[in-house]
């Protein structure tokens, strides 16, 4: 026999209705009701009824995910194996949020708002994946229910967010070169023209060293890349170098593939693979953490809790 609310309640010492608030709005019930709560439902194998919750609600039930496709851009790192890794961690968040919540999730990529608008009738809520243009961003104006942009948006009252912010990012880049005591260091980036978050990164990092020598490439052609390592190796024989910073972790992997630099060197996106190289350190930017707390905010909006955007500052993975 299926264990009940009523059942957890019991063994919590708590009303259902508490029961009912914990698996629907944990915001609103203490952190010390809300452990006893989940305690008692997991001894007791208590699965919240989804569908129940759903019609009491009038609504689907439902929280859609949606990417905005980029397949028309020369460098968009979600195309890239490598990085696989970085939507694990990312539904892992989502996961993280959702599993005692009684909405589930719906993974959605479109190409046009008219997508856009459709979804709508089909799910309560939606959660914009990585936009990060003006355009991608004007898709969701309007939109007839409830949306939060992540992770790379830049923060605007316009809309609801859950960033990260890439200055402060190239920020700590450079803070972590100086407490190195590094004194002519190298920037190693691509597409900044192209890539809000490139752009930004390379902003912060000159807060620190204003003059950093920049030197972009195209780091998706593999001949670029040998160039620009034996251009480093050369500064550095020439003690025109003393440090690198890379504009993210997979053109740090692609430079140091065959040659240890000993000098201090730091990249961006706080990649798993990272710590396979010795003496490297990366920004990390907690992109399981931006997604967890967009499906608990989302799921605030629509138990009607008052929300506001928010901003997770990465940090220094070493």
């Amino acid at each position: 026999m299926q264990t009940t609310r009523d059942q957890v309640a019991k063994v919590a010492k708590v009303s259902s209705a508490t029961v009912s608030r914990v698996f629907n709005n944990q915001d609103s019930v203490s952190d010390e009701l809300k452990q006893r709560v989940l305690s008692a439902a997991k001894k007791l194998n208590y699965i919240p009824n989804k569908a129940a919750a759903q019609l009491r609600r009038r609504g689907t039930g439902k929280i859609a995910v949606v990417q905005i496709n980029k397949e028309d851009r020369t460098y968009y790192w979600g195309s890239i194996k490598l990085f696989d890794w970085f939507y694990a961690q990312a539904l892992k968040g989502m996961l993280n949020a959702i599993e005692n919540s009684s909405y589930q999730l719906s993974f959605y990529s479109v190409n046009e708002k008219k997508d856009l608008i459709s979804i709508c009738k089909k799910v309560d809520a939606i959660i914009g994946y990585d936009i990060d243009t003006k355009k991608e961003e004007s898709f969701f104006n309007e939109l007839p229910i409830p949306y939060i942009l992540a992770h790379h948006i830049k923060p605007n009252d316009n809309y609801l967010h859950v960033s990260t912010d890439n200055y402060f990012g190239g920020v700590l880049q450079g803070k972590y070169l100086k407490s190195k005591n590094v004194k002519n260091p190298i920037y190693i980036s691509g597409y900044i023209k192209k890539v809000l978050s490139h752009t930004q990164r390379m902003e912060g990092i000159r807060k620190e060293y204003p003059n950093i020598k920049v030197v972009e490439i195209d780091f998706m052609n593999s001949q670029e890349i040998k160039k620009i390592t034996s251009y480093i190796l050369q500064k550095i024989k020439d003690k025109e170098v003393d440090g690198i910073a890379f504009v993210n972790d997979l053109v740090l992997v692609k430079t140091l593939y065959k040659i240890n630099f000993d000098i201090p060197i730091i990249g961006y996106d706080g990649a798993p693979y990272i710590s396979l190289i010795e003496n490297v350190a990366s920004i990390e930017f907690h992109i399981d953490k931006i997604y967890e707390l967009a499906i608990n905010k989302i799921i605030g909006l629509l138990n009607d809790k008052q929300v506001e955007g928010e901003i997770i500052l990465p940090s220094i993975f070493e």
